[in-house]
């Protein structure tokens, strides 16, 4: 990819004035050309930083060169480090220049070689013996050679003198020391550009009061002629501005569409412009997108990527802020039903408001309006803290969108690149583009490389982002490879997982989502019972009917009373084929309530043999019968999942399941003898439970059951 950054150089020519300088600079040429005085003058040309100072000096250069009588000297002060180095090389350029002059014009300029002979006048002098100061050698012999050779010549010496504001006070100091003593020189002119409050500011401690005011009455006395660069026209920026912008956009290869420019365009002009002052602030910033698009094409929403780029130019300090204070940009300001927290949320408003005054302690009213509304716009939950309006489902759409705003995005957009951990959205919507063309095999090879570089709770997320997005070729195709793939997903198998928090649980609710959504509920149904079968796990089949049975809520149970026994009757035979000799109750002990209870209420009979059968041939099976509608429990002195006491619900339900005396009968047959060893006992926080216990409290409600229906005599 092609990235170009826009460089800071200043434009020499006329055809590159961009900002109505060259009028301002031809101006100052023509003055010093008609100029008639033979006094030295110093003239200072005051901007900004970045506002195009050099710019200007390169535009009078241009306009001077025309004309063969001036003589111009470029001196650069930043690039010598102490004050013998600069007048050294300051008397050298100039002994230099006169000297090449001088052979030049010898024929014209007689009487001056007649006075002070041919070339040694000027190049002569040893300039590796001068010392620290110009006192080492005759300055007046110096001026009145150089005043006579100008005087002759009829020349104008210009000397430019550019990055004043780029050097340390000691080296400002010795700048303006060597001006003031050859400021005088006949027939010359000093054009030194500089930032004139910096420059105060960095003198001022040396003179008066020491303060900026002493630099200014120092640099009155020695500028002659402060004129300031005319202001850039802010349409003028604004269109250089947004030409940077679109070359960034398009060296990325960005297409925006019309909403997305609309968007960008408003808030960059409501809140952005009036900070642009600069034609380099506004490189700056289109070189700041040139270098971030292109890493983050596609992985972020662009106009936020845009606009906090724009935060990170114009307003420094606020997007250092936000960089290390994500929690007062991406979390709620709500209050509501957080038990006891309302003095917290108030006290977190209370702290943005005071951190974002001292970060507009040096902005204007409008400036300091301006930045916050900025802020807003990219971070929606300070509608909560400034004006209550609180956002309960723009997580959910700020994620879609990749929004700065969004917890899983935030990060992102200050990195630079996908976090470790992260799926790249690239990748993603290719993978999610491509479904509908590829055959499921295909789609979960995909799967099994995306889950190699993220979690499996992360991809799962993200695909619920597009559950209402995508068509019902789409939806069937990904269905199906996420319930081959369900095996890899993991669960959570804490005693508060609630069923319903972890990938695999996630990823069943999402393929719900995706089939309710469907119009033609018969196409819906046919599809569902293939999610029953082969190969789709059985344990990921019968979470699948859960939520398709019970939906989250009742409202959302999408099939008719025959279609969903038509769906357990398929789950009840895949499972007796898969069990084989094993009981179903002790196979699929977490679908056994589903399994039983809709086997009594549709097939009575076919129930009651299997039961039957199962405890004629294995009537020991009745322990882990028992076991498995014992609750679980857990506690803070017993945090390991252990089994509970059977309680009098327990009994009363296991009962309508199944005949009460069938399990007492094979209780006594197989483990009578050492139930009646010990009383039965009720575990009140131990884990102590055992399972011939959960046998005798079994027994215990049978009896009391026995008692409680005994007629009286």
């Amino acid at each position: 990819m092609k990235q170009n950054f826009s460089s800071d150089k200043p434009v020499e020519n006329e055809s590159q004035d961009r900002f109505q300088r060259y009028n301002f600079s031809k101006r100052i040429a023509e003055t010093i050309q008609k100029r008639e005085s033979p006094d030295g003058i110093v003239i200072g040309i005051y901007g900004a930083w970045g506002e195009g100072k050099t710019s200007v000096q390169n535009f009078i250069e241009q306009e001077l060169k025309t004309d063969d009588t001036i003589l111009i000297i470029k001196l650069n002060p930043w690039r010598y480090n102490d004050e013998d180095t600069l007048i050294r090389n300051f008397l050298k350029k100039i002994a230099d220049l006169l000297g090449k002059e001088l052979e030049k014009r010898k024929i014209k300029l007689g009487n001056f070689i007649e006075k002070y002979g041919a070339l040694g006048g000027f190049v002569g002098v040893d300039f590796t013996q001068i010392g620290k100061s110009l006192s080492e050698i005759d300055l007046e012999d110096w001026k009145n050679k150089i005043d006579d050779f100008l005087k002759e010549s009829t020349s104008k010496l210009v000397i430019f003198v550019d990055d004043i504001d780029r050097l340390d006070k000691q080296e400002i100091y010795s700048l303006f020391r060597l001006v003031k003593l050859t400021g005088d020189f006949s027939n010359t002119t000093y054009i030194l550009s500089f930032d004139e409050i910096m420059v105060a500011s960095a003198i001022g401690d040396r003179f008066g009061a020491g303060n900026e005011l002493s630099g200014q009455n120092f640099l009155e006395k020695i500028i002659q002629v402060p004129l300031k660069i005319p202001q850039a026209q802010i349409s003028a920026l604004k269109t250089y501005c947004f030409e940077l912008v679109d070359k960034a956009i398009d060296e990325s290869e960005i297409k925006l569409s019309q909403s997305e420019e609309q968007r960008f365009v408003y808030q960059f002009t409501e809140s952005v412009l009036l900070r642009l002052k600069t034609p380099r602030l506004a490189v700056r910033y289109g070189n700041s997108l040139s270098f971030a698009l292109p890493l983050l094409k596609g992985e972020i929403n662009h106009i936020d990527l845009m606009l906090i780029e724009a935060l990170k130019i114009f307003y420094p300090r606020h997007y250092e802020f936000v960089k290390l204070n994500s929690n007062y940009f991406i979390t709620s300001y709500s209050s509501e039903n957080i038990y006891g927290v309302e003095q917290n949320v108030k006290d977190k408003k209370d702290e943005l408001t005071q951190h974002l005054d001292i970060l507009a302690t040096d902005l204007s009213k409008k400036e300091k309006s301006s930045v916050l509304s900025l802020l807003k716009f990219l971070f929606p939950r300070l509608n909560e803290a400034f004006h209550n309006r609180f956002q309960h489902e723009g997580e959910k759409n700020w994620f879609k969108e990749k929004r700065i705003v969004s917890t899983d995005y935030f990060k992102r957009y200050f990195s630079y690149t996908v976090i470790d951990g992260e799926i790249s959205d690239i990748i993603f919507d290719d993978f999610v583009n491509s479904i509908k063309i590829l055959e499921i095999d295909n789609i979960a090879d995909k799967l099994d490389s995306i889950l190699t570089e993220t979690s499996a709770d992360t991809f799962i997320f993200k695909l619920r982002s597009y559950e209402e997005d995508l068509d019902w070729t789409t939806s069937k195709k990904l269905s199906l490879a996420l319930c081959i793939k369900s095996r890899v997903f993991p669960t959570n198998d804490s005693f508060f997982g609630f069923g319903y928090d972890d990938a695999k649980s996630q990823s069943s609710i999402f393929i719900f989502q995706l089939l309710k959504r469907h119009l033609i509920i018969e196409e819906t149904f046919e599809f569902t019972k293939l999610l029953m079968e082969n190969p789709v796990p059985i344990d990921f089949s019968f979470l699948i009917n859960k939520w398709f049975r019970n939906g989250r809520t009742k409202t959302e149970n999408i099939f008719s009373e025959e279609q969903n026994i038509e769906i357990a009757r398929i789950l009840r035979e895949r499972a007796l084929s898969e069990a084989g000799e094993t009981p179903l109750f002790e196979k699929y002990p977490k679908n056994i309530n589903f399994l039983l209870s809709t086997w009594l209420s549709f097939d009575n009979i076919g129930y009651i043999e299997y039961l039957n059968q199962i405890f004629s041939k294995q009537p020991n099976k009745v322990k882990e019968l028992l076991i498995t509608f014992t609750p679980s429990a857990t506690s803070t002195s017993n945090p390991e999942i252990h089994k509970s006491n059977f309680t009098k619900e327990q009994y009363n339900y296991i009962k309508t399941l199944i005949d009460k005396n069938l399990i007492h009968q094979k209780i006594r047959q197989i483990y009578g003898e050492e139930i009646d060893k010990k009383e039965v006992e009720y575990i009140e926080f131990e884990n102590k439970q055992t399972d011939i216990n959960i046998m005798r409290q079994f027994e215990d409600w049978f009896e009391k059951d026995a008692k409680e229906i005994e007629p009286a005599e």
